[in-house]
């Protein structure tokens, strides 16, 4: 079955049953026959329980009964649907027949179990809307409300583990997955049920409370995923954002503080709130500004509360992509134009460092005296927590496959960017806020950029968004003095840029958590050494942090212009004699 082209939201499911082919069509039945399914053997266990989804959705019944069997089956699916998204978890690149086929499992159960909600919320309204209810049939009515009402916050549930599942494909969203979202919405809050507290009805305990929610959580994984973001990043979003989709505020109309507007007619995620063409008709305003203000105040030095999952999984680099998103103008401002060119490309600092460095390692760099020692940041963070002496540990060295370079097919180009086609098996370090250098052809120089985005274009091929930023690229090397006998340096770039005729320098170093605004660490230039205080973060991901500086004593500057200099020297040279040869 080919999901992405079928039309399973919106096309109403058939009724054709009579009665189910595996058990009683009742609830005692059913029941029986889910205790004695082994979930321990998944291939058949999920294999049986997606066919008693579709029975289900076909059954001609009462809504109220499909509700109450559907209802005994919900926990074993979410078992399953979480056995079979852990295969494939933190491996969204990978790709193989096996991992294609449990792929493809576990969407069509996600799919067909938001689908069997989705019609008993339809078929409900339908009814109430339809039907004119006796004083006799208050009971009927009460009852059909209630189902509808459960069933559109279950619908938006599986909507919302459907969009993480495919954001962790870096997949995108089936033909009518976001129409029938904002039909529920609209459904809800034109029935006035949107902030119905679902725990009062159920008497459950569900951390989002109402369909208003529900559904605002369903925005935040999209408007706070724009395919930039890590699969353990993706899910540290997911699960803080039971907490955030409180304060996100869903409205039937335009506030100053609208930030992103939806046309419920259309197939589309909601979009911001800047002038859209004559075709666009919004009727949902969403604010998201109690959410910035929140984070805001958790990055004081009055920390604001943070709950369970912030404390986890609110990393420097998950806060800053968030942050950035919820602050600044997110459409795209450059053009794109067709472009063929290959590329070649490496990844990761160290290798950067090793590259612009002429081929040497990084210990050949420092050029220290030989009673130095100097490790890797691992073993560093390791000796910080043991009794192990800083000194004992020894560098890493780069493996061949590490300093790989690959070719990559262009698409097309932006202002300060790539879109880049991607063949093959992926590399364990192409990864989104992955640091790469990039080269046009063997004369050009490399230049630094950054992974932006990753997204599935065809089963074996994969779309990247490159940004370059930077042109002129100087290897150097930081470290952080934790006591007056260990010197852990690490690899790191000095980026000179110029704009306006004003040249400033700034400073990419690896993305732990050693490094942070407003901390003073030694930079080490050649043979010389200063220090240097660390301001403001001009980007911050998983693997490197671009830090605006300022020197300690103004009088070392001529050391940097002198290092840079001796460098830009170095490449002309070796450029000219490469060019003689």
């Amino acid at each position: 079955m080919l999901m992405s082209n079928s039309d399973i939201f919106q096309t109403p499911t058939e009724l054709k049953l009579e009665k189910l082919s595996f058990c009683p069509t009742n609830a005692k039945g059913l029941q029986e026959w889910v205790s004695n399914l082994s979930i321990l053997q998944l291939g058949n266990s999920s294999k049986e329980l997606f066919n008693a989804l579709l029975e289900i959705s076909e059954l001609k019944c009462p809504e109220m009964l499909r509700f109450d069997l559907i209802q005994i089956l919900h926990p074993t699916l979410d078992n399953v649907l979480s056995s079979l998204e852990k295969h494939f978890f933190n491996q969204g690149l990978a790709s193989n027949d096996r991992s294609d086929q449990i792929i493809e499992l576990a969407m069509l159960l996600r799919s067909h179990f938001a689908k069997i909600y989705i019609d008993i919320s339809k078929r409900c309204n339908t009814q109430l809307s339809m039907q004119k209810f006796s004083l006799f049939a208050f009971n009927q009515k009460k009852s059909l409300q209630t189902a509808r009402i459960v069933s559109t916050y279950y619908a938006l549930q599986q909507l919302s583990l459907l969009l993480y599942q495919q954001h962790l494909l870096y997949s995108t969203p089936l033909f009518g997955q976001w129409l029938i979202a904002h039909q529920l919405i609209e459904c809800a809050i034109k029935n006035n049920f949107y902030q119905t507290n679902i725990n009062q009805i159920l008497d459950t305990q569900h951390p989002l409370q109402t369909v208003a929610q529900a559904y605002s959580q369903l925005v935040l994984l999209e408007i706070l995923n724009t395919h930039q973001i890590r699969p353990s990043e993706m899910q540290g979003l997911y699960l803080c954002s039971f907490d955030w989709a409180k304060l996100v505020h869903i409205l039937p109309k335009e506030t100053t503080l609208s930030r992103y507007i939806v046309d419920i007619h259309k197939d589309y995620p909601p979009v911001f709130n800047v002038n859209q063409s004559s075709l666009y008709k919004p009727t949902i305003y969403i604010s998201t500004q109690n959410l910035l203000d929140h984070l805001s105040e958790t990055q004081t030095k009055k920390s604001g509360y943070l709950s369970r999952n912030e404390k986890i999984f609110l990393t420097p680099a998950l806060h800053f992509h968030i942050h950035n998103l919820l602050t600044t103008n997110t459409e795209r401002r450059h053009e794109r134009y067709e472009y063929s060119a290959q590329l070649q490309i490496c990844f990761s600092l160290s290798v950067a460092h090793f590259y612009l460095s002429k081929g040497k390692n990084f210990h050949e760099t420092l050029d220290l005296d030989g009673n130095y020692q100097f490790h890797n940041e691992s073993s560093f963070i390791n000796s910080m927590n043991s009794n192990i002496p800083a000194e004992m540990t020894t560098a890493k060295t780069l493996d061949r496959e590490a300093k790989q370079i690959y070719p990559a097919e262009v698409l097309d180009i932006s202002v300060n960017g790539y879109r880049i086609k991607w063949n093959g098996a992926a590399p364990s370090n192409l990864k989104t806020g992955e640091f790469i250098l990039i080269q046009e052809n063997t004369h050009s120089p490399w230049r630094g950029g950054v992974i932006r985005w990753i997204k599935q274009s065809t089963a074996k091929s994969l779309e990247l968004g490159l940004e370059v930023l930077a042109q002129d690229l100087f290897p150097c090397a930081v470290m952080i003095k934790t006591d007056r006998h260990s010197h852990n340096y690490q690899p790191a770039l000095i980026v000179q840029s110029s704009q306006l005729d004003e040249v400033s320098t700034s400073l990419i170093v690896s993305g732990s958590h050693m490094f942070r605004e407003k901390q003073t660490i030694h930079l080490r230039l050649g043979q010389e050494e200063i220090k240097i205080y660390l301001t403001k973060a001009q980007i911050i991901t998983q693997s490197f942090i671009h830090f605006e500086f300022e020197l300690l004593n103004e009088h070392q500057e001529n050391l940097i212009k002198n290092f840079i200099n001796k460098q830009t020297n170095e490449v002309k040279n070796h450029d000219l004699w490469e060019a003689l040869k």
